[in-house]
């Protein structure tokens, strides 16, 4: 695994295109997560194709707070006044599903941010796609615990397509929260 680098954007746009929707992310925010070197853009590769990514940006309380409707009180007793990351995405490449890419990937991602020590928590969005959590085994097995569920906390993205629901994003979501333990 390695960090992703301004030559991945164009790929890593397809993959969020062909997981979640298009446009899922655009390739100028692409391109800005990964010039970030606060945030951790993690892709996997298989023969030098990548077959995966994992994005956490670094955010805030307010932010948080706002996205995945974390109480001030909440927030403050699980990051333990430390920063705080976003987990973003999570995505492997459609022929390489149900082959470990994302736990290695979740693995990996958890070993090198545990030995960072900065971090107080990180918090997810997992879509409800169809009545189902398709990454909901994957995170409770990572150490992610659920927070609340959210009722279509996408639908203020007027520009974005959802894969599910064919136009403006109605789907709901489940927020989890993992806690870093001080190193």
């Amino acid at each position: 695994m390695r960090r992703a680098v301004i030559e991945d954007t164009e790929e890593l746009v397809k993959f969020g295109e062909d997981c979640f929707g298009k446009p899922y992310i655009f390739e100028d925010e692409m391109r800005g997560f990964i010039s970030d070197d606060n945030n951790r853009l993690f892709v996997e590769e298989d023969e030098g194709r990548i077959i995966g990514a994992t994005l956490f940006l670094n955010d805030d309380k307010e932010t948080i707070m706002e996205d995945m409707e974390v109480t001030g009180e909440d927030f403050d007793r699980l990051t333990a006044g430390r920063p705080v990351l976003h987990h973003k995405f999570c995505i492997v490449r459609d022929d390489c599903r149900g082959k470990g890419v994302m736990t290695k990937m979740l693995e990996e991602s958890f070993s090198q941010l545990e030995k960072e020590g900065i971090y107080g928590a990180v918090f997810a969005q997992a879509w409800i796609k169809k009545g189902d959590i398709p990454i909901e085994g994957i995170l409770k097995n990572m150490g992610y615990t659920t927070y609340k569920r959210q009722i279509s906390p996408w639908y203020k993205f007027s520009d974005r397509v959802c894969s599910v629901c064919g136009g403006r994003c109605k789907c709901d979501a489940m927020v989890y929260y993992r806690e870093f333990k001080p190193v």
